[in-house]
């Protein structure tokens, strides 16, 4: 396992799910800012953690395991170097390859093999191999996030007909997820990839970026964490509509909550300091937390420093 060896100036494979909307951790702007930053020469901030340390340990493992399970080889894992699209401005790294030599395989629950989309896959050639480490149940098809949409990009970028995601679950579980070239999802990430480097080509030129629609508010805090003291602006008619139903939706959630927390207040009355109910045909419990002793602590000063608020303020006009 090398270091990371794509340009944050451009997009990457290992980017695309994000950009395209897939991934639950990171949203386009994340995306979109990240490139930006590099582009101003700021490094990225260092996201590792022991997860990830344990994926790049075993990655290697994982990968020559996939290769022999199809095709009884070890993979070649020695790649420094990104790679670049001769057409597209995309790039990738690559964790692991092997030659399938033509040979057709089918789905095979026993040894872990599960081919996408089809009853049978010819391995015409070499393929890319995409290693995953992951804490969650074993699946029969990954999450889009998970390595499909990275693979179909880095066989574009590569050449090859034929792709494999890698996947250890839970340490003791291994599956290995065969793809075609698939066309439809090879379009949407080059129109993808054509669209981000057209705004990145934007800020470059005039230093300002169109950024992508927000996606949830917290994206929307990330894209707009300063304000500018002026007047009240006036927003669309349909923000009205929308502004309704925030409030609608907000009051439904306190009288949600409320119930809850009234009708979990019976139930822990009925039952007193007993750890363990029967109600019909639900068992319900109500345990101990335990917390280990720990030694007083000093929390350091911090300066002061302002945030955008999280929440909207509404209320009627006067």
């Amino acid at each position: 396992m090398v270091g990371k060896v794509t340009p944050d100036t451009m997009l990457s494979a290992s980017r695309l799910p994000a950009v395209m909307g897939y991934s639950k951790y990171r949203s386009p702007n994340d995306e979109l800012k990240s490139s930006i930053d590099a582009i101003n020469g700021k490094e990225r901030p260092d996201i590792s953690n022991e997860a990830m340390g344990w994926g790049n340990r075993l990655e290697k493992i994982i990968l020559n395991e996939a290769a022999q399970r199809l095709v009884g080889t070890d993979a070649e894992t020695d790649f420094p170097e990104a790679f670049f699209h001769k057409d597209i401005p995309i790039c990738c790294s690559l964790d692991g390859r092997v030659d399938g030599g033509g040979k057709v395989i089918s789905t095979d629950p026993d040894k872990g093999i599960y081919i996408i989309g089809m009853d049978s896959l010819t391995l015409d050639g070499p393929g890319c191999l995409e290693s995953k480490l992951t804490k969650n149940l074993p699946e029969d098809a990954p999450a889009l996030y998970r390595g499909p949409i990275q693979l179909q990009a880095q066989m574009d970028i590569l050449g090859h007909k034929w792709g494999a995601v890698c996947v250890l679950y839970q340490g003791i579980e291994m599956r290995v997820f065969v793809y075609a070239r698939h066309e439809p999802t090879v379009n949407a990430i080059h129109k993808t990839a054509l669209g981000f480097q057209g705004k990145l080509n934007q800020y470059k030129e005039s230093g300002e970026v169109t950024m992508y629609p927000a996606q949830n508010s917290k994206d929307a805090d990330r894209m707009f964490p300063d304000i500018n003291d002026v007047p009240p602006i006036n927003l669309p008619d349909f923000a009205a509509e929308l502004a309704e139903k925030l409030i609608d939706t907000k009051a439904a959630l306190l009288e949600l909550e409320n119930n809850r927390t009234k009708w979990e207040g019976q139930l822990k009355e009925m039952m007193g300091e007993k750890p363990l109910a029967i109600a019909g045909k639900w068992q319900i419990k109500w345990g101990v937390r335990n917390f280990k002793a720990q030694p007083e602590r000093i929390v350091p000063a911090k300066p002061a420093y302002t945030i955008r608020q999280s929440n909207l303020t509404i209320k009627e006009s006067k």
